[in-house]
């Protein structure tokens, strides 16, 4: 088609890029003298009554969207129909845009965290007028957004996937055998035919996800794939794919994500708000590449996300399993040598509170949005919860201590003051923990995890070289407990750190 004149005006100059519905061209407009892009729309070529009756409602719906007036939305200069060598074939000719797609931005995998929240931004300014005209997109993706030089976008193709649908009718988007849209990007409510405007922010979710941690939220190997995915499956916590996600992305992401469109935000205005307030952040924001120092094969972005799924509720009963077994141990131990019913009291209830931690853990992993939410105070709540029994123990001690009239103020300065120290500061490093931690603070940690096995060593022996509050088990118990939880999170944080593939968990 190179040199082709259409509608007795446009010379057709160079191809530019080819899609499912047809071919764009960048082409010469002889009548004005400048540079224009034209969308051959290849779809709705050929004859007979029903493919005119298609082009005639293509041109008509094309006229609704070229209306739109907006900064960042690909102005069209003009429309029509010519015949060609494949039939009569309809045109829109457009503004030239200079720049680059998102898709090949995604490609280089030099996207920062600020420019994909400024990005998309621009994407929701240019969704609201075109919402407020009554206008959907119905197909957001990255190669319909072009990037120019000076940073911002420029949104193509509004409502051409409406009018290019040649089984479109005047109340339902379409009928048995074709698809509007594009899977991997595709609303729920527009899988089954029923977009709404909310649907267009879904697609932009899918989009960001995508900018954000290098992958799509959901794997296919197909169209049917992809739109099982979006029916029925969650999506991943972003920062469960990829490292230095912040939380306030995970939960603009997956608002955007929801199934049920009354869940989304209310308007592309009101994400807009939310991404520019992203993009002033003032926090470093990694680029993709530094996400991603690597391409892995096909093969390892398939098996590593697995493994480190697998391993993670081993893990977790591991340590339930270590906890048990400590309360057991010294509870039939009877360190205090005191038949009075606390120890088995005691024992019971560092068991049931192991056992209810690790029923919230399995039931937090397997919501995503109930995961982004408590991913924050669950960070410090364990913690805190490993350190209660220790706490109940000294507070009971010191009352009783007080009861008598006279406070031993040695044993209190030594006992309680050192093992405190000792106990709370390894909580208070494994709380700090996160995949930026640095060599000196987990240093720390492991020396920490020394003297507190130590102290555990020496209780169990009868030889306190740190001297703990009585009774002995119970600050052994928490011991044992907050060097398990420093490792476990020391093990987590660390391999999101090294994360080198999408679909490693991470731990904030």
């Amino acid at each position: 088609m190179e040199g082709e004149l259409l509608g007795a005006r446009y010379r057709l100059v160079q191809r530019l890029g080819e899609g499912g519905m047809g071919e764009v061209w960048e082409a010469r407009d002889e009548t004005l003298d400048r540079q224009v892009a034209v969308k051959v729309i290849s779809l709705l070529a050929g004859g007979g009554s029903r493919g005119d009756e298609a082009r005639a409602r293509f041109l008509r719906e094309a006229r609704i969207t070229a209306r739109l007036q907006h900064p960042h939305v690909v102005t069209v200069h003009d429309l029509g129909q010519s015949d060609t060598q494949r039939g009569t074939v309809p045109f829109l000719v457009m503004e030239l845009v200079r720049g680059e797609g998102l898709d090949a931005k995604l490609r280089e995998g030099n996207v920062k965290l600020a420019e994909a929240a400024l990005w998309g931004a621009q994407i929701c300014e240019a969704l609201g007028d075109a919402h407020a005209h009554g206008i959907m997109h119905r197909d957001i993706k990255p190669s319909n957004v072009l990037v120019r030089p000076d940073g911002t976008v420029k949104v193509l193709d509004f409502g051409v996937a409406r009018a290019a649908d040649p089984y479109a009718t005047g109340d339902r988007l379409t009928q048995t055998g074709f698809i509007v849209g594009t899977p991997p990007y595709m609303a729920p409510e527009q899988a089954r035919g029923y977009p709404e405007t909310r649907s267009d922010l879904y697609a932009l979710g899918c989009l960001l996800f995508e900018l954000v941690t290098g992958r799509l939220p959901f794997q296919a190997p197909d169209s049917v794939g992809y739109l099982t995915a979006h029916l029925s499956q969650e999506p991943p916590v972003p920062s469960s794919v990829a490292a230095d996600v912040p939380q306030a992305w995970d939960a603009l992401l997956l608002k955007l994500l929801r199934k049920d469109p009354a869940e989304r935000y209310g308007s592309a205005a009101d994400v807009a708000r939310a991404l520019r307030e992203l993009a002033d952040a003032p926090e470093h924001e990694p680029t993709v590449t530094e996400r991603l120092p690597e391409t892995p094969s096909s093969s390892e972005t398939r098996s590593t996300p697995k493994k480190a799924e697998a391993a993670g509720p081993w893990i977790a009963v591991a340590v339930w399993f270590l906890v048990v077994l400590v309360a057991a141990t010294v509870t039939t131990v009877n360190l205090d040598e005191v038949e009075d019913g606390r120890d088995v009291a005691s024992g019971a209830g560092v068991v049931a509170a192991a056992t209810g931690g690790l029923t919230v853990w399995l039931a937090v992993r397997t919501r995503p949005h109930w995961r982004a939410r408590l991913a924050s105070p669950i960070r410090f709540l364990l913690p805190t919860a490993v350190f209660c029994p220790y706490a109940v123990v000294t507070v009971i001690a010191i009352v009783d201590d007080a009861s008598t009239g006279r406070t031993n103020w040695d044993y209190w300065l030594t006992e309680g003051v050192v093992s405190t120290l000792i106990l709370g500061s390894l909580l208070v490093v494994a709380a700090s923990l996160t995949s930026r931690t640095g060599r000196g603070t987990r240093g720390i940690g492991y020396l920490l995890v020394g003297v507190n096995l130590g102290s555990v060593a020496g209780a169990v022996s009868g030889h306190l070289w740190v001297q703990y509050i009585s009774p002995h088990w119970v600050p052994s118990a928490v011991s044992v407990s907050a060097v398990a939880l420093y490792c476990t999170r020391e093990i987590t944080t660390r391999r999101a750190g090294s994360v080198v593939g999408p679909g490693r968990p991470v731990v904030k």
